[in-house]
């Protein structure tokens, strides 16, 4: 089936864009400093690992308040309120001189992120309506591309000699200058269309579709966190190496985005997830008996390419299977991710230790077998099975 090719962008639109990218920016830096933190602060590995799952726990607790709080405060002061929770933990991570401050910041950093990411989610899906599926896909393309920038700004600082810290801050000028330009830029929810859809319990179809994204979220995020490290295993490169070839897997997030965002605008997004799930298990079947860069540069490229737009197009179809309960359906998704993103790498490490990561990395099909299986069944109500 083909969608009505229509989309619009306005100011609204290019602002969340860059809300988002700014969020993705942040969230993706515990994980890259954490390198500089175990040696200034003199960290253990697990300790270090507490700063990526202290950002995945704050979300999950946003994901359980974004509703109620839209509801006390209005959706345009939770998206600039939720904004400065973020920087507050941003400058608690960059400044804080222990441990315990540190990963409390970025604790902070996680609630106010997953705030905004499902306030950014909800205005996308409901200032978009039917074409909500192309505006997350091109704010997830934005998402992937501050990757890449921040990679980039951390070797600038690295070069200038400015360290980590520089390049993390100098990100905190973009909600400051977003909001002095915006401030008065309408960011509304609408009404919902009856009492009962607004209040009432999510629908059973939303719930399979949040199961769906969990296994999505879990199959992106196992080779996010795992990839490199079996792959410099598997091929028997170095360390430095290893860390290069991700690029070919951020490089096919990006690639498969900005494509994704393109065929979002003339086709039903269950097709693309889809398609997307048969092209991030091809790329496993590259990868996994890879013992050559080469082909496992391809691999990754191709699993980057399918996991990319697992996320933006997840998150469309599962918002828009409880119509009219955009935000609620949103803070939902962020906190079913979260503990997504909290669970599966830690599942991998556990099955790693008691069997190889080659075994345990089996359960990137099985996850995506499984997201299979709930797309198959996720469905609006009003749509017979």
């Amino acid at each position: 089936m083909q969608l009505d090719t229509g989309f619009r962008r306005d100011r609204l639109t290019w602002i969340a864009y860059l809300m988002l990218a700014w969020f993705a920016f942040l969230q993706a830096a515990p994980g890259l400093v954490i390198v500089h933190l175990r040696t200034e602060l003199d960290l253990s590995y697990a300790v270090g690992g507490l700063h990526v799952a202290g950002f995945a726990a704050g979300s999950m607790v946003a994901g359980l308040t974004s509703a109620r709080l839209e509801r006390a405060l209005g959706r345009r002061t939770l998206f600039w309120a939720s904004s400065a929770v973020m920087a507050v933990g941003t400058i608690g991570l960059v400044v804080g001189p222990a441990a315990p401050v540190t990963v409390g910041s970025v604790l902070v950093m996680g609630l106010g992120g997953g705030l905004l990411l499902a306030t950014i989610q909800a205005a996308l899906a409901d200032h978009h309506g039917p074409r909500g599926a192309v505006a997350l896909a091109e704010a997830n393309v934005a998402a992937g591309l501050s990757y890449v920038v921040l990679i980039g700004g951390l070797s600038l600082a690295a070069a200038l000699h400015v360290g980590w810290r520089a390049a993390v801050l100098a990100s905190l000028a973009v909600p400051v200058l977003a909001w002095w330009a915006n401030r008065r830029l309408a960011i509304d929810a609408p009404p919902p269309p009856s009492s009962s859809v607004a209040h009432g319990r999510l629908p059973a179809a939303f719930w399979i579709g949040a199961a769906m994204l969990f296994c999505m979220t879990a199959a992106e995020w196992c080779v996010t966190a795992w990839a490199a490290t079996y792959v410099g295993t598997a091929t028997a490169v170095t360390a430095d190496t290893a860390v290069t070839l991700m690029f070919g897997y951020f490089g096919g997030v990006v690639l498969g985005r900005l494509v994704g965002s393109r065929l979002a605008r003339r086709y039903d997004p269950a097709r693309l997830l889809a398609l997307a799930l048969v092209v991030a298990g091809a790329g496993f079947a590259v990868l996994w008996p890879s013992t050559a860069p080469v082909p496992a540069l391809v691999g990754l490229a191709l699993l980057g390419i399918g996991l990319g737009n697992l996320f933006p197009m997840g998150v469309s179809l599962t918002v828009a299977l409880a119509p009219g309960r955009a935000v609620l359906a949103s803070g939902r998704v962020v906190g079913v991710t979260s503990f997504s993103v909290l669970l599966a790498p830690l599942t991998v490490g556990a099955l790693a230790d008691a069997t190889s990561l080659a075994a345990a990395l089996w359960v990137v099909p099985a996850f995506l077998a499984l997201a299979a299986v709930g797309l198959a069944f996720a469905r609006p109500p009003s749509v017979s099975a």
